[in-house]
């Protein structure tokens, strides 16, 4: 809240001095760094699909309605919306009137490349209604929004995850457009990091829904969860719960689940190989993660093991998401990987 309306800072694309005061740096810095990424990803999409054009109508279609806007005397926080939103919206028309005939993808991919630009414009619009609803008053709103805006930011990051390593994939020949091109082995314990990704994202919710209440405290205690040393609290509402249920219950569910998948895939492939390494970057950013929320509690939540935590818990999900994909795709009738040296 460091700037109060969006999607133009103190009404302007670039205000002067930002850079000199910390707090509104942060925020105008996350908001051009946002920019960037929707730029980027809709670039990547256009690839994806093999249909560049469609990035030509945007640019064209933006320049023109926010031209129309002044000509019509809008105010410029009107012009900066009209200058975003037909244009994302001509984008993705021009995705699917034109379609992918000169893309390399399969539907598989096309379709996450569009969940992916679109998951960025909800993300851009979440965080937006975010800062204009608390400045109007609407606080309630507002909290709602903030944890909307994190669950979201973890979508995207998930699809971004699986989109890359299918590409990936593609380019090796380990997968056909629009599906796998062998079934997964027997014994392949794909199903075990599905599981872990959705258990991940969901601890990642509730730590979400925990931080932006501002119950990252409400149990300041670790590992009693009550003054008198006890394992369960003794005052029970929607922060010390939401707590708990993060803290103790889901870090414990989730440690588990990630660390069987992690034992299942180094037992089912060979030393040394591509998805042993994954499985135990997992298992290292699983124990890490755990750590790091320990720390968190015990120094009081300062703010760079918070954030820390926050940023390694994506890694974990995103990590998750890629070893997810790998035991999907690529492994002939025997089980063994399709050019496993790369």
């Amino acid at each position: 809240m460091a700037v109060p309306d969006w999607p133009l800072s103190f009404g302007s694309l670039n205000p002067e001095g930002w850079w000199s005061d910390f707090p509104v740096r942060l925020e105008h810095g996350h908001r051009v760094f946002a920019a960037c990424v929707g730029v980027v990803v809709g670039v990547l999409c256009a690839g994806v699909w093999g249909n560049m054009r469609a990035l030509l109508v945007a640019v064209v279609v933006s320049g023109v309605s926010a031209w129309l806007g002044g000509r019509f005397g809008a105010p410029a926080s009107m012009r900066a919306h009209l200058g975003i939103w037909p244009a994302a919206l001509a984008f993705l028309a021009c995705l699917f009137l034109i379609g992918g005939q000169r893309s390399s993808t399969g539907r598989v991919e096309r379709g996450l490349a569009v969940a992916a630009f679109i998951l960025v414009c909800c993300q851009a619009t979440l965080g937006g209604l975010r800062v204009t609803r608390e400045t109007a008053g609407a606080v309630d709103v507002a909290v709602v929004l903030r944890v909307l805006h994190a669950c979201v930011a973890q979508g995207f990051l998930t699809v971004l995850a699986v989109l890359t390593v299918r590409l990936g994939l593609l380019g090796q020949g380990h997968v056909q457009s629009g599906g796998v091109r062998v079934p997964p082995a027997p014994g392949v314990p794909h199903s075990w990091a599905g599981f872990a990704v959705c258990a991940v994202y969901g601890q990642l919710v509730i730590g979400a829904s925990m931080r932006h209440l501002g119950a990252g405290l409400a149990i300041p205690t670790f590992p009693a969860a009550n003054p008198e040393g006890g394992w369960l609290p003794s005052v029970h509402n929607v922060y010390t719960d939401l707590n708990f249920s993060h803290t103790r219950v889901g870090a414990l569910f989730v440690s588990v689940i990630v660390l069987t998948a992690v034992l299942k895939t180094m037992r089912t492939f060979p030393w040394g190989s591509l998805m042993n390494v994954r499985a135990l970057w997992c298992g290292v950013l699983i124990v890490l993660q755990a750590v790091l929320g320990v720390l968190v509690v015990v120094h009081q939540k300062p703010k760079t093991l918070a954030t820390l935590h926050v940023v390694l818990g994506a890694a974990l999900l995103a990590s998750l998401a890629a070893l997810w994909v790998h035991t999907n795709a690529g492994w002939d009738d025997s089980g063994r990987k399709v050019s496993d040296e790369r």
